[in-house]
């Protein structure tokens, strides 16, 4: 448990300073999860309940649109996660959280997570440049899925991320990417050359 705290710590000092007292307010409320590997955590019209610091595994978001899976994106090792809308707005979620591998790390409930923001500045300023980032790169990935080449895309996970190849079936990969199993193995098999 110490690790994953430590882990944590680390990960929201990328964004703000807390003083002693802030950090243990910030690590209180945090309670830990563990899931077997190929686990749904929060499925398609279930209301997110919690915001997920993953300490070690990976998980995937995804939805399914006639019988095929569509990834949105990974969360591994020292990451966030969540159905972030769904926990957001406290709505049902139009898309899945479920883990690649078995993970653990910890979790906030939403009304705890709530109750930080209200209580320490520092918090909202935390969540503000986090969800900023997320927003940057949602950008970069969208527009890529819209104007990029496969092999554009698949150049693009491999500088950004090379890590993800070991970490991720190819198959989630290139339904990340928007594009065939075989294309993306086609593009591997090229890299690798």
């Amino acid at each position: 448990m110490e690790e994953m705290i430590a882990g944590l710590k680390a990960s929201v000092k990328q964004f703000v300073n807390l003083t002693e007292n802030e950090e243990e307010a910030f690590i209180s409320p945090w309670s830990k999860f563990e899931y077997n590997k190929n686990t749904v955590i929060t499925d398609f019209g279930q209301t997110e309940k919690y915001f997920y610091y993953v300490h070690k595994g990976v998980m995937r978001g995804y939805f399914i649109k006639n019988g095929i899976d569509y990834n949105m994106g990974f969360s591994y090792d020292g990451e966030y996660s969540g159905v972030f809308d769904s926990f957001l707005d406290q709505s049902p979620a139009v898309w899945a959280l479920e883990t690649i591998t078995p993970t653990y790390g910890l979790r906030i409930e939403y009304q705890a997570l709530m109750k930080l923001y209200d209580d320490h500045k520092v918090f909202e300023r935390w969540a503000r440049l986090f969800y900023q980032r997320v927003l940057v790169g949602y950008g970069v990935f969208s527009r890529s899925i819209l104007a990029d080449t496969a092999e554009e895309k698949f150049n693009r996970l491999v500088k950004q991320s090379p890590h993800v190849l070991q970490l991720i079936p190819q198959k989630h990969l290139a339904s990340y990417l928007g594009m065939t199993p075989e294309t993306f193995s086609r593009m591997r098999k090229k890299a690798m050359s």
